[in-house]
């Protein structure tokens, strides 16, 4: 008959048990949060990539574009100009700004805003709106005054691409409207694209903690 097996450790054994095991979690939980901050403009990418498929031969009813950061707008205005059936919704306007003076202060889009005058294009602006979650609620609600648009394109940074649709899938959980996601893309070459993504990140955990987990209705933010 076999007895129980006894396996004796000593001190410096069981320290370094300990120390191969706590290096191993931290490279294992460092390997999980690089990836996962990785995975954010990746993420964009493939979104952007449906959406140009999605609207390759058709417009989309309308375009949202949340304000915050360099290049929405006019890529938003991009869009428009190929497609200008769609009606224009901007979302995170300052009180003091008409669609006329909020282009006239970015330079590199001055000169579409003829353009798109001539193409009579619809532009509704939301003034309310100061942070994602807010944003979000203000689209929800453009949309629940206009039931006829069926597919809505989303336009922001490719770091916010991900949460924008993480607090969408919370608040519309029907088919109808469909939503898309295109985005202005950053090559993450200067430290400043990288800490807006690695700040990015960490929004993304807490909003969705607060919002999948708590189950709260609203997420107060510092900025977009």
């Amino acid at each position: 008959m076999l007895g129980r097996k006894y396996v004796f450790e000593t001190k410096s054994t069981r320290f370094r048990r300990l120390f191969l095991s706590g290096v191993f979690i931290l490279f294992l939980s460092g390997g999980v949060i690089i990836s996962f901050i990785s995975y954010i403009p990746i993420f964009a990418k493939m979104q952007k990539e449906k959406a140009a498929g999605a609207f390759f031969q058709k417009s989309p009813d309308a375009i949202a574009v949340f304000t915050g950061d360099k290049g929405r707008i006019g890529h938003a205005l991009d869009l428009i100009q190929k497609n200008p059936s769609a009606k224009l919704f901007i979302s995170g306007v300052y009180a003091t700004n008409s669609f006329k003076t909020l282009v006239d202060k970015q330079v590199d889009i001055q000169n579409k805003l003829e353009v798109l005058e001539s193409l009579n294009v619809q532009v509704d602006l939301d003034y309310e709106s100061r942070n994602t979650f807010e944003n979000v609620r203000e689209t929800v609600q453009f949309l629940a005054q206009n039931k006829q648009f069926n597919k809505v394109l989303i336009i922001s940074s490719d770091y916010h691409i991900l949460r924008i649709s993480m607090i969408f899938s919370h608040f519309i959980t029907s088919s109808k409207p469909e939503f898309y996601y295109d985005s202005v893309i950053n090559t993450y070459s200067t430290w400043d694209d990288v800490r807006k993504l690695l700040k990015e990140s960490v929004k993304y955990v807490r909003a969705l903690f607060l919002l999948k987990v708590l189950d709260r209705d609203y997420v107060q933010e510092e900025d977009y």
